[in-house]
């Protein structure tokens, strides 16, 4: 009987039943481990300090245009890491809030923040590309590492030079977006 039951496919019901037991160990670990520690702490403030700075920095007069950029950033940034962390490509041991798998402060602030940023302040194609670089050196190799130090990182089955290549890909195609999105407008 219990061979049959092992060869048969999963059901809906059997997936749900994981998830519910998933839901509780993933709220258990977040109470007990992540919830008020230094790495928590660490997550909430770069949700918030990055905005700030932001604010100070954003041309005003251009800034449903930038926001728009930014928010097309966060909507693909999600995306791609709810993609990354389902196929098991890393994941993210600590986290703000239990019910999130993607890392909130990247995905939502501080890769949109860079980004909208790079997209005011470099308005060539040349230094924009050189700009995308820069942000993929940095987050590949600096950031990602150091939140893998951090215990809010851990690779799987990928490395930081894929990210670095993505996160070039990545900023290029959200400005070939943005312009097309504003090409578009413009007819």
């Amino acid at each position: 009987m219990a061979g049959d039951e092992m060869s048969r496919i999963p059901s809906y019901e059997d997936e749900q039943t994981l998830r519910e037991k998933l839901r509780d160990i993933s709220l258990e670990h977040w109470v007990h481990e992540d919830l008020f520690s230094f790495n928590w702490w660490l997550l909430l403030a770069a949700s918030i300090l990055p905005f700030f700075i932001w604010w100070r920095l954003v041309d005003k007069c251009r800034l449903f245009e930038i926001v728009t950029f930014g928010l097309i950033c966060a909507i693909f940034a999600c995306f791609l890491d709810v993609v990354g962390v389902s196929f098991l490509l890393w994941g993210y041991p600590d986290k703000l809030f239990h019910f999130i798998q993607p890392l909130v402060p990247a995905d939502f602030v501080v890769i949109p923040v860079s980004g909208m940023l790079i997209y005011q302040y470099f308005s060539t194609w040349k230094s924009y590309a050189a700009a995308a670089v820069g942000l993929g050196i940095l987050f590949a190799y600096i950031i990602e590492p150091l939140f893998s130090l951090l215990d809010l990182f851990v690779l799987i089955h990928w490395k930081h030079t894929y990210s670095f290549i993505g996160f070039i890909l990545f900023f290029l195609g959200i400005r070939l977006l943005m312009m097309g999105l504003k090409s578009a407008a413009k007819k």
